[in-house]
Parts: C-alpha cells; structure tokens; sequence
C-alpha cells in the first residue's frame, strides 16, 4: 500500500501543506521518478545525503499558487511528513507536473471562466485562456505536448502583436476606440506558473534530437520557438507584476536550457538558438544579476570575437572598390596620408572582376603577425560589381566607398548574386549604411561587416580629385589593428580613434562603422528568418514562410496570403524591411524631421516590425489626436514607443498588412513613410512652433508629399513612377497633385543642405505655387475633414482576388 505523506513548504502566505503518496523509498527513488515523470499528475524527486531519497506522487487538483511556491523551493528543502512522526528534511531535487492538474487560481475573480482572446476577430485562429492558465484553441481542452502546438503558436503570434502590454494586463485599451471599456482580466502569478509548465512540457516533448524533432524537424522547430516566445513574455510580465518574479525566473532558466540544447543536432535550429540568446537580452530587466551576467556572457558568445588570424596564411589581400569619383583619390590617400607603396600586381593576383577598371596594388607600411606583406588592390567600381570579391578567396576582404544615391546604389549592389568564399571583413562607406545592413547580412552572414553609421565625409581638393577620405582612415586603422591580432572590440575603439566628428558623437559607443562588436545594434538590423521583422523585435521567430512575391499593377488589391501574417516572407518581406531602411534614410536628410524628440533622427529609430492583419492586429500603438480607425484595416501602421535606453529615448516600428504584402516595395516605403509622418504629428513628435506652415493641416499634408517625391527620385520608368504616385495619393485620400510640381520644391539649395526628402524651405515654395497656380488643390488640401492625408483602411475579404505571384521586372532601382 502506497504510503500518505505530506510535502511541507513555506510560501509568501505561510506555511503549504500538500498531501500525497510515497510511490518509492532509497535507490528506487529516482527510477520511479523518471518513469512516472511524463505521466499526468504532480511528480517530486526528495534526496537526502546521507539517509532515504523519495519518490512521491501529490494529491490532486494542486492549487495554483501552491504549485508556484513549490517551484520555488526546487533544489532547496522541503519537509516530509510520515503521520505520527517527526518531519525529515529534504532537498527537492526535481518536480514534474502536469498542468492538466493544475487547480484554478480563486484569487483572480476575472479568470473564473475560459478567456477568448480572439474574441471579434473576423477569420483569427481560436485562442482561449483556460482557467488553469493555460493556452487552448477551445475554451475546454487543456491541450500538452504536441497537441499543443496550434494554442501555443497562435498565442505567441498573438503575443508578438503587444509591445507595452504583458500578460498582466491581457486586453489592453484601445488608442483608437476610447469608448471601448477597458476590461480588468490579467494572469496570476500562480497560473503564470502553469503557462510556464504547459511551455516546458512542449519544449520536452520537442527537444532537439528527440522523437518528434526527428518525426517532424520544422514542427518541432516551430512548437520551441512559440514556447520560447510564452517563457520571454512570463519574463516581461514580471516587470508589470512582481509577484511573477519566481515564474520569470524559472521562465529564464527554461531559455538557458533551450541555448543549451539548441546546438550539435541536425534537428538544432542556429537561429532559435541566437533568437533566444536576443530575448534574453531583451528581458534583461527581468532576469536575476546572475542570469543577466549569464546573458551577456551568451551575447557575447554569438559573435566572431575576432578574425580567424591562424586561418589568414600568407599575404593578406584587400579589394578597395571606389565609384570612379572616389578611386583615383582614395589611391593618392594611402600614399600621401598613410605610407602604402604603390607596387606591380603579384603574379598570382586575380584580374579585376569588373573588367572596366584594372586593378592598382598598393603594399601597406606594416606587415600580418607572421610577417607577411599586407596589399590593398583598388579599382573603380559600380554597384553592379562592387562585391565580386567577396566570392573570390584571394581577398580577405573589401573597402566600398561610394554614394548611396538616396538608396537606389545599395538596391542594385543587393541585387547581385555573390556567395562568399574564405574569410571576409566588409565595410562599407556611404552615407546611413545601417539602413540595408540587413540586406548585406543576408548575401554574406558569415562575413565581419562594418556598415557606416552616419554620411562617410571626405573633402576634395582644388582639382576636383578627393584629397581625404574617413572611410580609408578608419578601414587602414581597421588594417593596422588586425595587424595585430585585435579583437573586433579592439577593432572597433581604433576605428573611433580615426573617424572623424559626427553629431551623434555624444551617444556613449558610437562608432561610424558599426562591426561585430556592437551586437544590440546589429541585432535591430537583421532579420535572420527573413519575414520582414527585426530580429531584436521578433517576438516569434517563424520558421513556417511562404514566399510571398510583389505584384506590382495588383499593389493596393487586398489579397488574403493564406497564410498567417508572420508567416510572410519572400520579396513581401524584404520590401518592408527596405521601407523601414528607407525611413531613416528619409529621417537623417530632411529638416522637416529634425524636430524629433532628442535627435533621434540621427539615430535610426525605424525598424521593421513585421506584418500584422485585421485577423491579427498591432495593440499598444499610441495614436495622439489621431480619427477613429481599425489598426487592423489600415495599410501600415507604425508603432512609436518612448524609450529610455534607445538613443533619442525613442523606437519606431514599421509594420504594413499582409494582404497587401504583394505590394510594390516601392508602394510600400511610401505608405509607410506617410503613416509614420502622419502619426508624428498627431503625438507631438515633431517639434512646431505657432504659426509655421507645418502646425497647420495644409503644411503637414504637403510635408507628406514632399517626402513621397523624395522617395521616388529613383531611376525607373516615369509612367511607373507616375502610377506609384497615384495609388499613393488614393490611398492617402489627397487629392491629384502633379508630381512634377512637388518634386520641383526639392531643389539643388536643399540637396546643398542635405535636405533630400523636402525642407522647411521647400514646404514654403509648394504651398506659394499651389495658392497661386492650383486654388483648386490649395483648398482640398486644407480641408477640415482630418481623414485628408491619412491612409483609408482597406477592404480585406471581400476581394479574393487571382493568386498571381510575378517575379519583378529587372534593373528597377529604389530611392531612399
């Protein structure tokens, strides 16, 4: 006959008891526990040093709150009381539960019932909170393990689409519906508990290298990334309510653990492992000081701490590609400035790849740690060719240095095919190169990349030809420094000693070129899974993608994807993440945006926040005095959020819908550009003064269109250009305005001043021109309906639309 027992526990409301059995006493202890371990039920493991281990099985249901402090004593001592005894002391080395099991918590009277949290949501996939704490997809199963799979990949679809709100506040209020009620319901610490046991129970159930992830590799792969995303946001809550505290901590160990084991198995997934590694980062707040240091440690661990220096034998080679008005000068600097000796090419020096431009070989002053020659081979270069060294193992890397032209360069150089071959360090020097970061990733992620922070300055001489240029000072720094054997930390505070003054000087660690060694900053500028949302805010990491390709004469046709909106990859998701790029392109060279708060617009505040649609709509998006809309509905939607640790102290997201995700990336940067500006305004982000052109409906409305014009000053076909532009303006509900006119306010004055995207000065000049030649235009675009320059929802379902995916025509660049 099993043995009655109570497990005795001190918990914040004072002494637990909790009756059970002894299932196994001494070395059969732990055996038993194994095997029972999966069962259902409540499952402990007590050891002693020197005396009897137990094996014991609890009475059930277990309230919540109980469950929640037993976890706490985990590898600490419990009390074991026989009847008529006195207790024992024992270490509770191990708890396996079941939250089947798992009583409702009675100290949150709102979660007395399943909670739909999908609940008005035309065609969303059912999530329920049951009152155990646990996610369902009916409002009466208590799904675990694989069965499991479709609650806990829609709750962390529905997870990600919060930013601010946690699960201690599950409906947050609406911005955009203020005669909403606000509704109370939020999570218990003690159901916190078992969401966490549901999350464990399906990252043991799709444990790398087990049955299921050998069964199924990409499901398995999804259940541990959507169980990841509900242990981060556990984390998070705690923030909102301290009494999760235990939960987050346990929460994070869980992810250690995933870390841990998501490595050296063909089932393993590298980039859930750095995602993990990045949520964890992002939760820092709500991780102990041990687990924060363990964090950092991880961060760390993720990055090339150095070159591979003993891989790097015999002579080092660099390519230096220079557009035509860069090289001759950039060949003069390492020279005169910097000592390199213009040598013959050797004879085993590739020819140029780019066939137009021969290659001048130049042999630095110093030497690699094994006293090799170090060589810089410079030739001219354009976008089309720019890369080629990189599939080119002579090179141990390249210098680019060029114009971005407003971002139409960096689209044609993307769009080069090149797979890296050996070893390469990439830096690239123009102007807000961060900005396709995330493209160059993509082409090379095994290369050390240096993306330029700020506009890369040189000066020219009285005949025309560059006579100093920062991008070659801080790449022959970089040089020098992997002369010996520097980290990229090491590599890093050369290349800060040899740039020269920038604005954003004053941000603690700003570097112009911006390498390994900056992992949170790298982090907002990739997109490892590639579904159009950054990693650093990518609450899920997808792994099930569709290739979503652009339509472009179908652009501002809703079409349902069929698949759920982080699901969406492909041009679709490239194209947004080339709107956010663009945005702060548009950000650093328009005076029209100077007045955001702090000068974060020096400091790339927009980031890709992914798709969302009416089935799973963004929340917590501030909206100022903003008209009544449906997020859901709108075409792109940006999210801003003060935020103390960003510099500037602000963050945007830049999210568009999936059902328009077949859209023009072109189409695309300009909807997003005009919701962002647009929501600037109604929150008081954009500084104005009384009486300026801008405090006024009329100025902001022509602000709007001078940053679309900007925006399309991209070499293309004019009758496209032209069809972009309106579908723009529909979309925006302005009236026709001739693009010639607006774009002629951008003028050669403004492009002095770095003023690409419009200016103050230029917002003066339209509105002069429009009052005088178009009364007509003037007026509507001072209309007093405010949805005038807004974007107008869309109608999704009701036009199913023919599924063509066209790939898009060739050698169509992008501005910004």
């Amino acid at each position: 006959m099993p043995t009655d027992v109570i497990v005795r526990i001190r918990s914040a409301r004072g002494l637990v008891d909790l009756p059970g059995t002894v299932d196994a006493i001494g070395p059969a202890a732990s055996p038993t526990f194994e095997e029972r371990r999966s069962t259902p039920g409540i499952r402990l493991l007590a050891v002693a040093v020197s005396d009897n281990d137990y094996a014991i099985s609890l009475q059930l249901p277990v309230p919540a709150e109980s469950l929640a402090a037993l976890r706490e004593r985990e590898g600490k001592a419990v009390l074991i009381v026989f009847p008529g005894r006195t207790p024992v002391r024992r270490r509770l080395r191990a708890l396996a539960a079941s939250t089947a099991h798992v009583a409702p918590d009675p100290g949150v009277a709102s979660q007395a019932a399943p909670l739909d949290l999908t609940a008005g949501r035309e065609g969303a996939a059912p999530l329920w909170l049951l009152p155990a704490g646990v996610f369902s997809t009916t409002p009466t199963v208590s799904p675990e393990g694989v069965a499991a799979r479709d609650a806990l990949v829609t709750a962390a679809r529905w997870i990600s689409s919060r930013r601010t709100s946690t699960l201690a506040q599950l409906f947050p209020p609406s911005a955009f519906h203020p005669e909403e009620p606000a509704r109370k319901e939020r999570l218990s610490a003690g159901r916190g508990m078992a969401m966490l046991e549901q999350a464990r129970a399906a990252l043991q159930v799709a444990a790398v290298g087990g049955e299921e992830a050998r069964r199924d590799p990409l499901g398995a792969a999804t259940l541990r990334s959507a169980a990841l995303t509900v242990l981060s946001h556990l984390i998070a809550t705690s923030l909102d309510d301290r009494g999760f505290a235990p939960v987050a901590e346990l929460a994070a160990a869980e992810i250690f653990a995933l870390v841990e084991r998501e490595a050296g198995d063909e089932t393993a997934r590298p980039a859930l492992r750095a995602h993990a590694i990045h949520l964890l980062q992002l939760r820092a707040p709500g991780l102990t000081a041990a687990q924060q240091e363990r964090a950092r440690e991880l961060v760390r661990g993720l990055l090339r701490e150095a070159p591979p220096y003993d891989e790097l034998t015999g002579p080092w080679n660099f390519a230096m590609c220079g557009a035509s008005e860069f090289h001759e000068g950039e060949c003069r600097i390492l020279v005169l400035t910097h000592g390199f000796k213009e040598i013959p090419p050797p004879p085993d020096a590739p020819p140029s790849p780019g066939g137009w431009s021969p290659y001048r070989v130049f042999e630095a002053p110093f030497k690699t740690p094994a006293g090799a020659p170090i060589r810089v081979f410079a030739r001219g270069a354009s976008p089309r060719d720019e890369n080629l060294e990189m599939g080119m193992t002579f090179f141990a890397g390249l210098l680019i240095n060029r114009h971005a032209q407003l971002g139409a360069f960096d689209l044609r150089a993307a769009a080069v095919q090149v797979r890296q071959e050996g070893y390469k360090l990439m830096m690239n020097a123009q102007c807000a190169g961060l900005t396709t970061r995330f493209a160059i990733s993509q082409i090379f992620p095994d290369a050390d990349i240096y993306s330029s922070w700020d506009s890369t300055y040189f000066r020219v001489g009285p005949d025309g030809v560059v006579n100093a240029s920062e991008g070659v000072d801080c790449f022959v720094a970089a040089l020098l420094g992997m002369s010996k054997r520097a980290s990229h930390t090491e590599l890093d505070a050369r290349i800060r000693e040899a740039q020269w003054h920038h604005a954003q000087a004053e941000t603690p660690g700003f570097s112009q070129f911006v390498g390994p060694s900056h992992p949170l900053v790298v982090a907002r500028y990739s997109d490892v899974n590639r579904d159009g949302r950054a990693d650093y805010y990518d609450g899920f990491l997808d792994f099930q993608l569709t290739e979503i390709a652009e339509d472009i004469e179908a652009s501002m046709t809703p079409r349902d994807p069929g698949v759920s909106a982080s699901q969406i990859g492909g041009q679709a998701a490239a194209g947004l993440n080339w709107a956010a790029g663009s945005l702060n392109r548009v950000a650093q060279y328009s005076d029209i945006w100077a007045g955001l708060p702090g000068q974060s617009e020096l400091y790339y505040v927009f980031q890709s926040g992914g798709f969302f649609s009416h089935r799973e709509p963004p929340h917590d998006v501030p909206a100022g005095d903003a008209v009544a809309q449906d997020l859901g509905r709108l075409p792109a939607v940006t999210r801003y959020q003060k935020n103390k640790d960003a510099p500037g102290g602000l963050t945007v997201e830049v999210m568009f819908h999936s059902h328009l995700g077949h859209a023009a990336q072109e189409l695309k940067r300009l909807l997003c550009a005009a919701d962002a500006m647009r929501r600037a305004f109604d929150l008081g982000y954009l500084a104005l003064e009384a009486g300026e052109a801008l405090s006024t409906p009329r100025g902001q409305r022509c602000a709007m269109l001078l940053t679309m014009a900007g925006l399309l000053e991209f070499p293309a076909d004019q009758n496209f250009i032209d069809g972009l532009w309106s579908m723009a303006l529909k979309a925006l509900r302005l009236p026709e305005v001739s693009r010639s006119t607006v774009r002629a306010c951008i003028t050669a004055e403004d492009h002095a001043m770095s003023n690409y995207y419009g200016s103050r000065r230029g917002l003066g000049q339209l509105l002069a021109w429009l009052e005088r030649s178009d009364p007509s235009v003037f007026q509507q675009l001072g209309s007093e309906d405010p949805r005038v320059g807004r974007l107008a929802e869309i109608e999704v379902g009701a036009v199913a639309g023919e599924d063509r995916r066209v790939e898009r025509e060739g050698g169509r660049g992008s501005g910004g």
